[in-house]
């Protein structure tokens, strides 16, 4: 159970995808909530990036391995990797520094993404119920 055959272009390929996406979409949400102020849209931006790393997670994981600890590496290295691009983007797009992202607070709130990437790769792997 090599660390290694679990990160490779397939994996970095779904980072990217997940990403790419939640970025953007993220940023729009929040800076169209700040704007309008609208309850709807507080809500799509909380809902948002679990849902999207778990349909991510799932599709990712139909081909994946089927064990806990690609699952766990999966789970910790793209919340890792997202927290790292976020903090590189935090300049050029907030204007804030990279400490204002790095602290408990955003890290609490991100263990429901983690979770959803777990949950993701545990349904991947469902057999379908039969009636």
């Amino acid at each position: 159970m090599e660390v290694r055959s679990i990160l490779n272009k397939r994996w970095v390929g779904f980072f990217a995808l997940f990403f790419i996406v939640w970025y953007p979409g993220s940023l729009i949400l929040v800076t169209v909530y700040q704007v309008t102020t609208h309850p709807l849209l507080f809500i799509a931006g909380n809902v948002f990036t679990p849902l999207w790393a778990l349909l991510v997670s799932y599709l990712y994981f139909r081909k994946a391995r089927n064990d806990w600890t690609a699952r766990f590496v999966t789970a910790f290295g793209w919340m890792i990797l997202m927290f790292f691009f976020s903090v590189l983007l935090v300049g050029p797009v907030y204007g804030a520094t990279w400490q204002s992202i790095l602290n408990l607070n955003t890290i609490n709130v991100n263990w429901i993404n983690l979770v959803a990437i777990l949950v993701g790769g545990l349904a991947a792997h469902r057999s379908p119920t039969t009636v």
